[in-house]
């Protein structure tokens, strides 16, 4: 069920808040979990399984893993248990989202035909397995490094895995930083959670519909197979990528963050205005931040990070960002993404790739994250390379513009644009001493959220919905 969709807006939404709001405080925990099932096996269906599976693994493997710890003579046997069960969550994931990519890459060298491979299966991705899988990792990983003790309450860790808000995409959701919510008993309703997380909630649903989705039928136009593409639209179709990816993320994890907080929980924040980084180290310290963490906390410093030889620290960089890569999606539009922005960083790095030094603020990394965009929405290779000719000017056979050209760029979608360059662009000062000036009265903010919850239920009646774009990892 996608949160932006009329069923979820006015019946589950509404539906649940309305049934926790009034149940005893007592039962609130034990709804929430009841909930969280239901609304995973809307849209998970048999494939449920895998979840339920894996949940009741991990929770057992993580007190076993906890009880051998105590014994010092038991820590190589700690250790073994600690990696057959990373191998063990690994492992589902490896089979649903990569097995028939890897099935592609051996064909590809060897010339042997896919099918021979696999048997021309065609495999289900289970909904939300990237960001679950990961939530066990870090867990078994923490229990293992003593940083954290088990959850010895089964219901307490199934909230924590199915919790609805983050399950499907994300934030990435450490069990420490949620710890002490899971352990409240007695779930109290606190007003001045439930407004602001209101505000957020329908802060986060108007960055969808009403920026990303308009945005992002630029997007598919431009993308549709037969398309002519131009110097014009090929930029057009990036830019507005840029920015629907954005709006559209971000809002699903506001989302999120403001649901959860009406319940009484704190998630981590995600996004902090990547667009207005100064350098692409920088963009990646802001964009979708609670996973930038997990892998330098479970990747990054674990292979040696920063303290090893110069060698090993690009080496390390490079992996971290082919398997981010990976994470997203099984195709090697992916894998040239991830890569291209490890190029950029080592170069950073290295001391060659100044963008701080060219005094144009944030554009130039917003410029290279638009390039960058354009692999990681292509449908193939072939498509990547055909926008890349295009806004490079490279192909002399492709015109800069046409009539056709026209029509992708009403007056809404200048508008739109321009709304999201100031968002994503002005200077960070600027930026939240507006926002300051806009939140110090809580009925205006009120005011606010209420037009802009009107105008996207309107939007979603009349032009319908689109499935948040990470859902699909």
């Amino acid at each position: 069920m996608v949160f932006s969709s009329p069923a979820f807006l006015f019946i589950f939404f509404p539906l649940f808040y309305g049934i926790y709001f009034l149940a005893p405080k007592s039962l609130r925990n034990g709804f929430v979990l009841i909930a969280s099932f239901a609304f995973y096996a809307l849209g998970a269906g048999a494939l449920t399984l895998v979840a339920l599976l894996l949940l009741l693994i991990n929770w057992i493997i993580a007190g076993v893993i906890s009880r051998l710890l105590e014994r010092s003579e038991k820590a190589a046997l700690a250790k073994i248990v600690f990696i057959i069960s990373i191998i063990t969550n690994l492992a589902p994931l490896i089979f649903f989202k990569y097995l028939l990519f890897f099935a592609q890459m051996v064909s590809d060298v060897t010339g042997m035909p896919a099918q021979s491979v696999v048997g021309g299966w065609e495999i289900a991705l289970p909904l939300g397995i990237s960001f679950y899988t990961f939530h066990f990792i870090s867990y078994l990983t923490d229990v293992y490094r003593r940083q954290i003790l088990p959850e010895r309450s089964l219901q307490k860790f199934a909230i924590y895995i199915f919790l609805f808000p983050h399950l499907i995409a994300g934030p990435v959701v450490r069990f420490s930083e949620v710890k002490q919510q899971l352990d409240v008993k007695r779930r109290v309703l606190v007003s001045r959670d439930i407004f602001w997380g209101m505000v957020i909630f329908v802060i986060g649903l108007a960055k969808k519909i009403l920026i990303a989705d308009p945005l992002g039928s630029v997007v598919d136009a431009v993308h549709v197979p037969g398309h002519v593409l131009t110097t014009y639209s090929a930029w057009l179709g990036a830019v507005c990528y840029s920015f629907q990816i954005y709006f559209d993320f971000s809002g699903y994890t506001d989302m999120a963050i403001g649901m959860a907080r009406m319940m009484g929980f704190r998630f981590p924040r995600n996004f902090n205005r990547p667009y207005a980084a100064q350098s692409i180290t920088e963009f990646w310290q802001r964009w979708h931040m609670t996973l930038s963490r997990w892998f330098r906390d479970y990747v990054y410093i674990p292979l040696g990070g920063n303290r090893t030889t110069s060698f090993k620290i690009y080496r390390n960089l490079f992996v971290v960002f082919g398997l981010c890569a990976l994470w997203h999606g099984a195709a090697y539009t992916f894998l040239i993404w991830g890569f291209g922005h490890g190029c950029l960083i080592a170069l950073e790095r290295a001391g060659v790739l100044k963008i701080h030094k060219w005094r144009m603020a944030s554009f130039p990394v917003f410029v290279f994250a638009t390039l960058l965009w354009v692999p990681f929405r292509a449908e193939n290779v072939s498509q990547m390379n055909s926008f890349w000719r295009a806004m490079t000017g490279l192909d002399s056979t492709i015109p800069f513009w046409t009539a056709a050209d026209m029509g992708l760029a009403d007056i809404k979608v200048i508008f739109l644009l321009a709304l999201a360059f100031l968002i994503c662009l002005v200077g960070d000062k600027l930026f939240y001493r507006l926002r300051r000036r806009s939140f110090k009265m809580p009925v205006t903010v009120g005011a606010y959220v209420f037009v802009l919850y009107v105008l996207s239920c309107i939007s979603v009646v009349e032009r319908g919905f689109n499935p948040f774009i990470y859902f699909k990892f």
